[in-house]
């Protein structure tokens, strides 16, 4: 769906498909669109889907990185998840799973038996599993910043190519197809009216006045569903187990 056609949609829910007199400016209705799109990218799973992008390790010995230890992303990216070294094998020079150096260094901490002076020997295993990390972890500290769309390195330089999970925006022509929106922008647009006709008296020919507070309320109602719906389907599908 384009926009022209979103915002025909707007004006035929609004006057009945024309069976009413009054609207709201077309110009009005683009800027609830926009900001309506501002609040989807933020807010709504379905408004964005995931995609790795490839940083050369070029990228990282440029002067204008070593200056502000900052790549532009492109437009497209609303979110940044991680930021990973793209690492072959391992510290032993193999690329076997089986053979690999967090197996190893983890089989040394996790599998050793309880016995004898066991918390001096957790304690000095888990000093030595701080030192590997260093040699061994593939992640990098990062800060991203939706509205300059400039990811920041804030830890160690990366000496290797460097994998970005991302969240792209889908296209708008897509999000405008999407249910929920056009819900919300169709009650955005009522609420509008009813704050546009309640700026002075406006009677219909024949002096029949339009009833203001069943619209706007009608259009809260529909705009509270539209955010209960949008909670419950962004509410979290995984959870961490801890043992203290």
């Amino acid at each position: 769906m384009t926009q022209a056609e979103l915002i025909l949609d707007i004006q035929n829910e609004m006057t009945f498909a024309k069976a009413l007199p009054y609207s709201i400016p077309e110009q009005e209705i683009v800027r609830i669109i926009t900001i309506a799109e501002k609040y989807f990218y933020d807010n709504w799973r379905h408004a964005i889907e995931p995609r790795y992008l490839l940083l050369p390790k070029d990228v990282f010995t440029n002067a204008l990185f070593k200056k502000e230890r900052a790549i532009q992303m492109p437009d497209c990216v609303q979110f940044v998840h991680q930021v990973r070294e793209a690492k072959g094998g391992s510290m032993f020079g193999t690329i076997d799973r089986d053979f690999a150096d967090n197996k190893f260094i983890g089989s040394e901490i996790f599998l050793t038996p309880f016995i004898g002076e066991s918390l001096m020997y957790r304690t000095i295993l888990f000093s030595f599993l701080d030192i590997a990390k260093n040699f061994t972890i593939d992640t990098l500290a990062y800060d991203y910043n939706k509205n300059t769309r400039k990811l920041t390195i804030t830890g160690r330089t990366p000496l290797a190519d460097t994998v970005v999970q991302v969240a792209k925006k889908i296209d708008r022509e897509d999000l405008y197809e999407d249910e929920l929106f056009q819900r919300y922008v169709r009650a955005k647009a009522k609420v509008r009216l009813g704050d546009l006709l309640t700026a002075f008296d406006f009677n219909l020919p024949g002096g029949i006045k339009p009833n203001y507070t069943s619209l706007v309320t009608k259009a809260e109602a529909e705009l509270t569903a539209v955010m209960d719906m949008m909670k419950g389907e962004n509410s979290t599908d995984w959870m961490f187990l801890v043992n203290f």
